[in-house]
């Protein structure tokens, strides 16, 4: 699917199947129910006919209309033929249009060609659906570190945004300009300390997107381009750095929106109808800072990097962008409320599969607005009674949310030799991203859920749960520096203690050992036994292996008298001893691998930092 510098498919054989839109996507569905429902539109004569129009969501908007859809024999789909011809058969003379998502962008395309050539009055409604209108901050993350790509599997990062960079369709979801009139949060923000690894702040000040500021957008698309040549392009193995973006496509993206998109306005006589998804946490942001990791290098590409989520949008367009016409009717989709009501999980990506959005959008096309459950003409507020849990992880390891039979998280790819990443979120209102090495997810804060950590490696991790009350973190709960090995599990009951994690280090199903953070020292006591675990599943030498806990059990013992500065100069010994033993000069018998040398001493030194905080 990789496409050139000038956005043209580098594979010239690809094409789009005729009227095959998606029915489902591994385990999400997506269009099937709706395509079922505009069946039946036809059979009870509510319609007369309707068509599917796939296309290549890769390339310009502007080539799909003017150049055609290309299909398997060669043949192209003409949009503005299918139009004439699908109203040449109407009982009316004329046809609605529906977008989903881009497919909102490419329709103001198709009617502005219809405008051209004198044909826009064969459109009578035009109803969009959770379209990024003047884009959305999704797209940014995207872009920049090839992260958010994903349905229902993450390509990885590399991948990801090798495909993202010369994608058309891509930038048009940039925010545009006039997405800053209306933004209500920073798309980028800069903490003071990332001036150790870059000075962004010099540079763009605190943030990028204040809707005060005029500049919001020449400052974004600086930013994106390397800060006027500043900043080079990043090796493509390394996606922490942000990705210095195609300056012709960013341009091609800003001149569609500038001129066509964002003035775009419905002919005389078209009723335009946006509808937008609400009430899921969706990307407003990213935050960068500086790495917080013991012994790691000022640089580019071991920037921190952290989502900012806020609860008023589909889960990937943000609510003012998908309701940006001032002269179109506007209506919102309650879809947290509607997953709650029917234990479902829908969101940007098949809110078309929502039964009562499905009638509503009947009731438009017998020209009646009749709202149904779920939808209004004035958007949800957030409330003080509005609860739920964001769950992040910094580690090497994997997180799994529970309740009432239901998982959300990583799941296994059905094809062994792929190296997609296949995950689920079927806990109602639930959530799984990956942004780099951190893991996000959220729930809802009411039901038993049950939280399963499992160790993808030799490590330390800090888990953080925010309490969500409304629109503010209420409370964070953080497991921080917490040893691991690959395998070992921890478990936490959401509905009982937020606070308490318990740990089963060698997987034999038996708890091991507890954090409770209500008890002093207990996660500096916890980190000392996994340390221990750690070192036992090493490759060290047994003789020194014996040693190495002997001293542990010694920093141990000073722990429990309270003394923790003499625990961590023990600690600190032990670093130096495992560093003299990984010096190549060392009996090879004795000698301690380079790797593993450096992964022991990082996690010793985050335990010993830990004791004498």
């Amino acid at each position: 699917l990789y496409l050139n510098s000038d956005g043209i498919s580098v594979n010239n054989e690809i094409y789009t199947k005729d009227e095959d839109i998606i029915d489902r996507a591994y385990n999400k569905i997506v269009y099937r129910d709706f395509m079922s429902y505009m069946d039946i539109l036809v059979a009870d004569n509510t319609i007369k006919e309707w068509k599917p129009i796939p296309y290549d969501w890769r390339l310009p908007l502007q080539s799909t209309v003017d150049d055609g859809i290309r299909l398997e024999d060669g043949k192209l789909i003409d949009l503005l033929e299918e139009v004439q011809k699908l109203a040449e058969n109407s009982n009316t003379g004329k046809v609605t249009i529906i977008g989903h998502s881009n497919g909102g962008l490419l329709g103001k395309v198709l009617i502005d060609r219809l405008k051209n050539i004198g044909k826009d009055n064969l459109v009578d409604k035009f109803i969009m659906v959770a379209t990024p209108q003047v884009g959305t901050p999704k797209a940014v993350a995207g872009l920049l570190h090839g992260s958010g790509l994903s349905f229902p599997f993450f390509l990885n990062e590399k991948t990801g945004r090798g495909l993202a960079e010369n994608m058309s369709s891509a930038y048009n979801l940039l925010p545009s300009k006039k997405y800053f009139e209306y933004a209500q949060t920073p798309v980028v923000e800069f903490e003071e300390d990332v001036k150790d690894i870059y000075d962004f702040r010099e540079i763009y000040g605190n943030e990028i997107g204040d809707k005060d500021e005029l500049d919001s957008k020449d400052e974004l698309d600086k930013f994106l381009t390397g800060d006027e040549g500043k900043r080079s392009d990043p090796d493509f193995d390394d996606t922490d750095s942000p990705n210095v973006l195609n300056e012709n496509l960013l341009n091609e993206a800003n001149d569609i929106h500038d001129n066509l998109l964002d003035k775009w306005s419905a002919p005389q006589g078209m009723e335009v109808i946006q509808i937008a998804g609400w009430g899921l946490d969706t990307i407003a942001g990213i935050k960068y800072d500086d790495c917080d990791i013991v012994f790691c290098p000022d640089k580019l590409s071991n920037l921190d990097r952290e989502l900012v989520f806020k609860k008023d949008g589909d889960a990937t367009v943000v609510i003012p962008s998908a309701i940006i016409m001032n002269d179109g009717e506007i209506y919102y989709v309650n879809i947290e409320k509607y997953n709650t009501s029917n234990d479902k999980y829908n969101e940007h990506a098949n809110i078309l599969e929502i039964p009562q959005l499905q009638e509503f959008i009947k009731n438009i096309l017998n020209n009646k607005r009749d709202l149904t459950n779920y939808i209004t003409t004035i958007k949800p507020e957030v409330t003080d009674e509005d609860e739920s849990l964001r769950y992040k992880m910094h580690s090497p390891v994997a997180v799994h949310l529970y309740a009432n039979n239901k998982h959300t998280g990583l799941i296994e790819n059905p094809n062994p030799d792929s190296d997609l990443v296949y995950y689920e979120e079927n806990i109602p209102n639930s959530y799984y991203i990956e942004f780099g090495e951190t893991k996000y997810l959220g729930s809802p804060k009411n039901g038993n859920i049950r939280v399963e950590l499992v160790g993808e490696d030799t490590g330390t991790f800090t888990f953080e749960i925010d309490e969500i009350k409304g629109l503010n973190v209420s409370k964070t709960t953080t497991f921080k520096d917490v040893p691991v090995i690959k395998d070992m599990k921890a478990y936490l009951d959401i509905s009982e203690n937020i606070g308490i994690m318990e740990i089963d280090w060698n997987n034999d199903d038996k708890i091991d050992t507890t954090i409770d953070l209500e008890k002093s020292n207990s996660t500096e006591t916890v980190s000392i036994q996994l340390l221990k675990e750690v070192i036992k599943s090493s490759h060290i030498n047994p003789i020194l292996k014996n040693h190495f806990l002997n001293e542990l059990k010694v920093a141990e013992k000073q722990m429990k008298k309270g003394k923790n500065k003499n625990a961590a100069k023990i600690l600190e010994i032990l670093e130096n001893q495992i560093e003299i033993f990984s010096d190549k000069k060392m009996f090879k018998k004795l000698r301690i691998g380079k790797d593993e040398a450096e992964s022991l001493i990082k996690i010793i030194e985050t335990v010993r930092l830990n004791l004498i905080k």
